[in-house]
């Protein structure tokens, strides 16, 4: 599986917070969150399930990260070292 993290500065406690995602289809993530809109308008961009910590879903384009709120995509201001890499998943 495809994944993505990312370290971002929390508004609440003005610390950093890792995250971790496995990517998925908009479509999947509207549905398993209860979503609605659209997805970004850049044809490259990735969305993401957080394990974990972090919001329950994010998107990335290049190196910008987004959360979805209130039917709007919002880019963190403070995400970094965003890393894309695979899990193993046993048959």
């Amino acid at each position: 599986m495809n994944t993505c993290s990312f370290t971002y500065v929390t508004l609440r406690t003005y610390l950093p917070c890792r995250v971790m995602g496995i990517e998925r289809t908009w479509e999947y993530l509207k549905n398993e969150f209860d979503r609605k809109g659209d997805g970004l308008t850049d044809p490259t961009a990735k969305y993401f399930e957080t394990i974990g910590a972090g919001p329950q879903l994010f998107a990335v384009v290049d190196q910008s990260v987004y959360y979805h709120d209130q039917e709007q995509w919002f880019k963190y201001k403070s995400a970094y070292d965003i890393v894309h890499g695979m899990m193993e998943v046993p048959d």
